[in-house]
């Protein structure tokens, strides 16, 4: 699953310490929401990736995820 605080950690390197946690609570739930959009869309065990970069281009979120036959869903996330 996501690792929130190590998305915190990388957008504090990113736009300074402090402001991670304010970014994540505002930009990652729109995010999230629409790859998981993508996810229910897509076949039992067959992987979905996206990449949502930043609106000022200082980082791209990649998200890796899986919608498993019993209807659990695993996503990863990986900040550059």
């Amino acid at each position: 699953m996501i690792n929130t605080q190590e998305l915190i950690q990388k957008l504090d390197k990113i736009y300074g310490t402090g402001n991670g946690t304010r970014i994540c609570m505002t930009i990652l739930p729109g995010i999230l929401a629409d790859f998981q959009k993508m996810l229910a869309a897509s076949a039992p065990g067959s992987p979905v990736r996206e990449e949502y970069r930043l609106e000022d281009g200082k980082g791209i979120l990649f998200l890796t995820g899986i919608r498993k036959a019993s209807g659990e869903i695993d996503i990863e996330a990986k900040l550059l």
